[in-house]
């Protein structure tokens, strides 16, 4: 019994150490999603880990404070062209955007 309780302590202590919230894991991108009236915002980490939007809106526009042109991949469900500026993408055609994968510099 003690070694059943020491054994889940120690467990939950690692797992405590390894889930970092996304603004200690180093440099992270801010990213705002607009489609039409609606947008949405998501802090997406630098190191090449995917990142869900978890939302359904269709985008058109894509504004944020890192080199997103260059520097991270949008996933969508359909075919999309992304036009613009290093910080501000327009998306067409405006569908969802599944997730979101960038990296450093």
């Amino acid at each position: 019994m003690q070694f059943s309780n020491l054994l889940i302590a120690g467990l939950g202590l690692i797992a405590g150490t390894q889930a970092q919230p996304v603004e200690e894991r180093g440099v992270v991108a801010h990213i705002t999603f607009h489609g039409g009236p609606a947008s949405y915002k998501l802090s997406v980490p630098t190191d090449g880990t995917p990142v869900a939007t978890n939302n359904g809106i269709s985008v058109d526009t894509i504004d944020a404070d890192y080199n997103i042109r260059d520097l991270c991949k949008f996933a969508t469900p359909g075919p999309q062209t992304l036009v613009g500026s290093t910080t501000h993408l327009t998306v067409g055609p405006p569908q969802p955007i599944l997730s979101v994968t960038c990296w450093a510099s």
